[in-house]
């Protein structure tokens, strides 16, 4: 049983390290995606009106939406 360890565990070092470097590469894009979600946030909350935000939103929703439903109808069929 230890040899098999030890043959192997190379590979297991390997893909732990790996799974790692995968998780410290999402939490950095997910800093900088808050980041420039807040920065885009607080432009829109300094130089557009409030109701042109809330017309922005709804378009982005109903946009998102078509798009999600563009894909599952793609999936489906």
């Amino acid at each position: 049983m230890f040899i098999w360890f030890f043959n192997y565990s190379f590979f297991i070092f390997f893909i732990f390290s790996l799974s790692l470097d995968f998780e410290f590469l999402i939490f950095i894009f997910n800093l900088i995606f808050i980041h420039f979600f807040y920065g885009l946030n607080t432009i829109f909350k300094d130089y557009i009106h409030q109701a042109e935000i809330k017309f922005h939103t709804i378009f982005l929703i109903r946009l998102i939406f078509f798009f999600i439903l563009n894909i599952c109808i793609e999936l489906w069929f």
